[in-house]
């Protein structure tokens, strides 16, 4: 039979999952906050707009190639037996 959990160790069970997310979003954070600034250094367009949705186009290709890229390189880091390590 299991036990329930104490509170203590719920609350440093969500404050473990919390800071994970926050750490593992960090960089997509901090993009977002200085999309203005990178748009003008690396897209100097004639058009501010533009110079941001090519910002954001990068933003987005990076936010769509953690899954492809866990998808392609899971199963060959894994091994190719399938054996998790």
């Amino acid at each position: 039979m299991t036990q329930p959990s104490s509170r203590a160790g719920t609350f440093g069970a969500i404050l473990r999952v919390t800071s994970g997310n926050f750490l593992e979003q960090f960089d997509f954070f901090l993009f977002g906050f200085y999309a203005t600034y990178i748009a003008r250094t690396f897209f100097p367009a004639e058009s501010e707009f533009a110079a941001l949705m090519l910002t954001f186009a990068v933003f987005g290709s990076g936010f769509l190639m953690r899954p492809i890229g866990a998808i392609v390189l899971g199963p060959i880091l894994t091994g190719s037996d399938g054996v998790k390590g």
